[in-house]
C-alpha cells in the first residue's frame, strides 16, 4: 500500500494544532507518516505535538516533531521534504484540519486508481476562527462552471476560480522529484509561496483530479500569516515582488521547452506589473500607477495573455476603482 506523507509547518500553533492532529488520528487510511516542523514557535506547540506521539503510535502512524529556528513556511516545508519517505505528499497548515475521516483515503484512492493523474484536490470549507461556522468555500458551486483537469496556467495566473490550499491537495512525490531532484531549492520567504513551488512542477503537463466533496477545513484567521496582513505600501509591494521571484525561480526549474518558459516568464512579468498598478491605486498613488501602465502599454502593444479579461483589465485599470477589489483579493492569498 502506498504511503502518504503529511508535512506540516507550525509556528505558534498551540491554540489550534490539536484539531489537525485529532483529525489525522481518526483517518481510515492505514499507511501514514507525519512530520511537524516546529518553526521556532515561542509557545508550547512542541509539547503539544509530542504529547500526541504515543496516540499516533497506537494507530500505527509515525509522528515526529522537528525543531528549527524561525525561517518561515517555505523553509519548513523544504527541510521536511528531506525527511519524508512516502509516495504521496499532503502538506496541511497547522491551523486547518480534515473534515472527514475518509479524506486521506479518498485522495489516495484517486492516485492509486488513476495513474493518469498526478494531483488530486478536494473542496474545502472556510471556517470562522472563533465559531468554526462556515463562511465560504473553495470549489463547490464555482467549480461546477469550470470542471478542468489541466490546471497549470490556472495555478500560475490564478484564473478560472483556482484555489490555493495545502491540505486539500495531494501530489505524487515521484513526479515532483523529477523536477526538484535535490529537494533543497525552495525560495525562502516570509511571504510564503510554498504552494506554487509544490504544485506548479506537478501540474505542468500533468492532470489534477477534483473530488467534489468538502473533505478539508480551512480556518480563516485575522492574524494568520498565510492570509497576509500587510498594511503598508512597502510591505504589499514587497510581497508582490517576492511572489514574482518565487514563481520565476520555480518556472526556471521545471523541465519545459525554452519557448514555453519565455512565454510564461513574460506573462508573469506583466501580471505582477498589473498587481503593482493595483497596489499603487489602492494606496492613492494614481500618477505612479499611470506611469507603470504607460510603460507596460509601450512595451507590450500586443499583450500576450490568452485571457481576454486581462487585456481589458490593462486598458481599464488606470481609470476605475476596481483595483481596490483586485488588490484586496491579492492580499488575502
Amino acid at each position: 500500500m502506498k504511503k502518504v506523507s503529511i508535512l506540516t509547518p507550525c509556528y505558534n500553533g498551540a491554540l489550534f494544532i490539536h484539531r489537525l492532529l485529532d483529525s489525522i488520528l481518526v483517518q481510515t487510511y492505514p499507511n501514514i507518516e507525519m512530520f511537524v516542523i516546529n518553526d521556532g514557535s515561542m509557545d508550547n506547540s512542541e509539547e503539544i505535538v509530542k504529547s500526541y506521539i504515543p496516540k499516533f503510535k497506537d494507530r500505527g502512524i509515525n509522528l515526529k516533531c522537528v525543531n528549527q529556528p524561525n525561517q518561515g513556511q517555505a523553509a519548513a516545508i523544504n527541510n521536511g521534504l528531506k525527511l519524508i519517505s512516502g509516495d504521496y505528499l499532503i502538506w496541511p497548515d497547522s491551523d486547518d484540519f480534515f473534515a472527514s475521516k475518509e479524506s486521506i483515503a479518498k485522495m489516495a484512492a484517486v492516485l492509486n486508481e488513476k495513474p493518469d493523474f498526478s494531483v488530486v484536490r478536494t473542496f474545502a470549507n472556510l471556517l470562522d476562527e472563533n465559531t468554526l461556522k462556515k463562511v465560504g468555500e473553495h470549489g463547490g458551486k464555482k467549480y461546477s462552471k469550470n470542471k478542468r483537469t489541466d490546471l497549470f496556467e490556472d495555478c500560475l495566473f490564478t484564473t478560472n476560480d483556482f484555489w490555493y490550499g495545502a491540505g486539500d491537495y495531494m501530489i505524487r512525490l515521484d513526479v515532483f522529484k523529477q523536477t526538484y531532484t535535490d529537494m533543497n531549492i525552495f525560495v525562502p520567504s516570509k511571504y510564503g509561496g510554498q504552494n506554487w513551488q509544490l504544485m506548479l512542477p506537478v501540474l505542468y503537463k500533468q492532470k489534477c483530479f477534483t473530488i467534489e466533496e468538502f473533505l478539508y477545513n480551512i480556518l480563516v484567521r485575522k492574524q494568520s500569516h498565510s492570509r497576509g496582513l500587510f498594511r503598508s505600501l512597502k510591505d504589499v509591494i514587497k510581497k508582490n515582488e517576492e511572489y514574482e521571484k518565487t514563481i520565476l525561480v520555480t518556472l526556471k526549474r521545471i523541465n519545459m521547452p525554452t519557448d514555453d518558459y519565455e512565454n510564461y516568464k513574460t506573462n508573469v512579468y506583466i501580471k505582477y506589473l498589473l498587481n503593482r498598478i493595483d497596489i499603487l491605486l489602492l494606496f492613492g498613488y494614481k500618477n505612479d500607477a499611470r506611469k507603470i501602465f504607460l510603460k507596460l502599454k509601450n512595451e507590450y502593444k500586443s499583450v500576450p495573455f490568452k485571457d481576454q479579461v486581462l487585456r481589458i483589465r490593462i486598458k481599464m485599470l488606470p481609470f476605475v476603482n476596481e483595483a481596490k477589489k483586485v488588490i484586496r483579493g491579492f492580499m488575502k492569498k
